[in-house]
């Protein structure tokens, strides 16, 4: 096995105690209020040479989402900013049986993406779309990607923060840290928001579907189909 390939494989094993050690038991959900919007950040571990991948996805619970994957052209530290969306809006429930593989992209441009895992809350409706507006706003002017200052994490928080949601630590300070991968395990509540039912998930990497699209998977090397125009990260 490829250092690669046990760097892959420790990462995605770490991801998942994660999950099964934070995640909030059955027993223990919170009722969910009426009108209310939930708030996923979708990982890809793997992603951006293992320092991972951030994407929001919102939307009203229990309705369908759409996600905002921000991203850099090329692979400089600071580079034009770009947006992928879903194809098609979908639940959260449709995303669990799909294994956590989405089609994103932009008309014309799609390919499928597997995420490992999520941070989900749930939040007042006025919460969720002012969220929602602002993801929209950076979608029609990304501007700048600094992957330092200004990265796929940033701009979720950014865009949390709009709707009055920060992501917070278990000494109830906010994230301090710029590497999506980090920012899984870390997370451990919110301000502005309540954890939506079991709070973390995972999604097993299984095959990806069978449309023809370019496929991008948990495993760095194993893209299929046309080579993508920019970096994720």
């Amino acid at each position: 096995m490829s250092l690669g390939a046990v760097d892959t494989y420790l990462t995605r094993r770490h991801g998942r105690r994660v999950q099964r050690e934070q995640a909030v038991p059955e027993r223990d959900w919170a009722p969910v209020p009426v009108g209310s919007y939930t708030l996923l950040v979708l990982f890809n571990l793997m992603a951006a040479f293992d320092e991972g991948h951030a994407i929001l996805a919102v939307g009203p619970s229990g309705g369908d989402l759409m996600t905002y994957s921000y991203y850099r052209r090329g692979n400089a530290l600071k580079a034009p900013a770009l947006m992928a969306c879903l194809r098609e809006p979908e639940t959260f429930s449709a995303l669990r049986r799909a294994s956590g593989w989405i089609v994103h992209g932009n008309p014309g441009n799609w390919w499928n993406e597997h995420v490992d895992c999520a941070v989900a809350l749930a939040a007042p409706s006025e919460a969720g779309r002012a969220v929602a507006d602002y993801a929209e706003g950076v979608k029609a002017a990304p501007g700048t990607y600094d992957l330092v200052t200004h990265n796929c994490l940033a701009f979720v928080e950014e865009a949390l923060a709009a709707g009055g949601v920060r992501l917070t630590t278990v000494s109830g300070a906010g994230l301090r840290t710029f590497v999506p991968k980090d920012a899984f395990e870390a997370v451990t509540g919110a301000t502005g928001a309540t954890p939506f039912r079991a709070w973390k998930y995972w999604f097993d990497d299984v095959p990806a579907p069978d449309d023809g699209l370019r496929t991008i998977g948990d495993d760095p090397g194993t893209e299929r189909g046309d080579a993508p125009a920019a970096h994720r990260g």
